[in-house]
């Protein structure tokens, strides 16, 4: 059996998302450990988790894609990479040695921000010179608060920006959501 480029590339990006997923697991008795826990930090993991989730399922589009090059497969990989980067800024590498959630989090939420800033960017060039189609409303929305909340270091700000992406999901979820869809890029 030979393998098509779209599947032969879209497995370097199921292994990146693999390994975010798989920190992020293994990370959950340390992250919900009741001396340490924040009920922010906690949901930022939770919204994590999801975003591994759903970048995986929305690789399939990308199947109709006719002719690769190294740009597209960089596209291709920017998102798994940017949500990795999301994944250590959140997690850290060593999540038995964190004292705090709160304090963590309240130092690492730039570079959390930042990460999914660079999953937005990815995922408008996905849409744009991937998929042909047209951006929606919710990509430059998604885009700016993730730039506010990664140039703030206020906790209600990142609660907003946090809370925006899960009703994002929630949407993307509830809507009866099919890898073809496509609500934001």
């Amino acid at each position: 059996m030979t393998l098509t480029i779209f599947e032969f590339l879209s497995i370097a990006a199921s292994i990146v998302l693999a390994l975010g997923l798989g920190s992020l697991i293994t990370s959950i008795p340390c992250v919900f450990d009741a001396h340490k826990r924040d009920w922010l930090h906690a949901l930022a993991f939770v919204t994590l988790i999801a975003a591994h989730l759903l970048a995986w399922w929305r690789i399939w589009p990308l199947n109709s894609v006719a002719h690769w090059n190294i740009l597209g497969f960089a596209i291709l990989m920017g998102t798994p990479l940017s949500l990795y980067l999301a994944t250590t800024a959140l997690v850290s590498s060593n999540p038995d040695r964190v004292a705090s959630w709160k304090e963590h989090f309240s130092e690492s939420s730039r570079w959390f921000f930042s990460a999914w800033i660079a999953v937005s960017i990815f995922g408008i060039l996905r849409h744009y010179i991937l998929l042909n189609l047209t951006l929606t409303w919710l990509s430059p929305l998604m885009l700016g608060a993730f730039v506010v909340a990664a140039n703030s270091s206020r906790r209600s700000i990142h609660i907003v920006v946090l809370s925006m992406l899960l009703l994002v999901f929630a949407m993307l979820i509830f809507r009866g959501f099919d890898a073809d869809q496509n609500l934001i890029s």
